[in-house]
């Protein structure tokens, strides 16, 4: 018998109804088996065998605020007895985006979603239809969500990687199709000079820049000094749009985001998991004559869009 019987036991019967016993692969690292989990407030969280746990995870980055914040309980309490999805507009909405507006530079229109990897999408459609072109330019080490079009170049194996330079565009799973990795172009994170190279080559094709404000899922990399301004420099001197994936750095590194924090100003961004104290809820902000094309023929929809508890727990 283990400290952790009752979880390696419910481990095994939810193989039974669960691929692999898990509902994300990222909980399949744990060894020999996932924890389960029955409460949590504040910085601690419990397992179903009793042990308690700092969470220095934040629950994968949303629990911004602790387990179970009272004031973000009482607003979603309050907020739901009214409704949970009207499936239209509320004013709740606004108050959220009016603030989004105020914290976070270039956000000058908003649209909401449920999460990062889908406002990503969101961003690299719009950035397309705004400026005719199909590449978009990345960073081996970012990650910008699990679907099959930006699971690229993450962590790939070193005898696929490619040269520095010239690092080749690698899937990330069994299933990609190899049309979801053409309209990539991958260089090394804070090596400025191969982004110009790149730009002089192909400048007239990249729809747009997407980046971390800084590298944060394979390992904790700031912007190099100088970094993010020249990438602000070379779009706007080759027409493409910067759009900073903030889903992890947004509210963390500060209120205003990443952003703020090393004084970039990007044309899109999108923030997820810190925004609404353990809630899903996520945003696509950006350029007004940018974001105005979602209400000019660009679709971005979804039912959940907006919901009432999302926006209750982000105001």
């Amino acid at each position: 018998m283990t400290k952790w019987a009752r979880s390696q036991q419910l481990f095994e019967q939810a193989k039974a109804s669960l691929a692999g016993g898990v509902s994300s692969n990222v909980r399949l690292v744990a060894k020999p088996w996932p924890l389960f989990f029955e409460r949590a407030e504040g910085a601690m969280i419990y397992d179903v065998d009793g042990n308690g746990y700092i969470d220095y995870m934040l629950g994968q980055g949303p629990m911004i605020l602790g387990h179970s914040h009272p004031a973000v309980l009482a607003a979603v309490n309050a907020a739901m007895q009214k409704g949970q999805l009207f499936a239209g507009q509320h004013q709740l909405e606004i108050t959220v985006a009016e603030k989004l507006v105020e914290l976070i530079p270039g956000a000058e229109l908003c649209r909401f979603g449920l999460s990062g990897s889908e406002m990503v999408q969101a961003a690299m459609r719009l950035a397309r239809a705004i400026t005719g072109r199909t590449k978009i330019l990345r960073f081996e080490g970012h990650y910008h969500g699990w679907f099959d079009n930006v699971l690229i170049s993450v962590a790939p194996p070193l005898d696929k990687a490619g040269p520095r330079e010239h690092p080749n565009v690698v899937p990330g799973t069994p299933g990609q199709t190899a049309s979801a990795l053409e309209d990539f172009f991958v260089l090394p994170w804070n090596d400025l000079a191969l982004v110009e190279k790149l730009f002089a080559e192909h400048g007239n094709a990249i729809a747009a820049v997407m980046t971390e404000a800084m590298m944060c899922n394979t390992g904790a990399i700031p912007p190099e000094p100088g970094f993010l301004a020249g990438l602000r420099r070379l779009c706007d001197q080759y027409g493409a749009l910067l759009y900073i994936d903030e889903t992890i750095t947004g509210f963390r590194l500060g209120l205003h985001g990443g952003q703020g924090r090393f004084g970039v100003t990007a044309d899109l961004s999108s923030f997820a998991k810190a925004m609404a104290g353990g809630f899903a809820n996520a945003a696509l902000v950006g350029k007004r004559a940018y974001m105005q094309r979602f209400a000019e023929g660009v679709n971005h929809s979804g039912t959940f869009n907006s919901n009432v508890i999302a926006m209750a727990a982000s105001r």
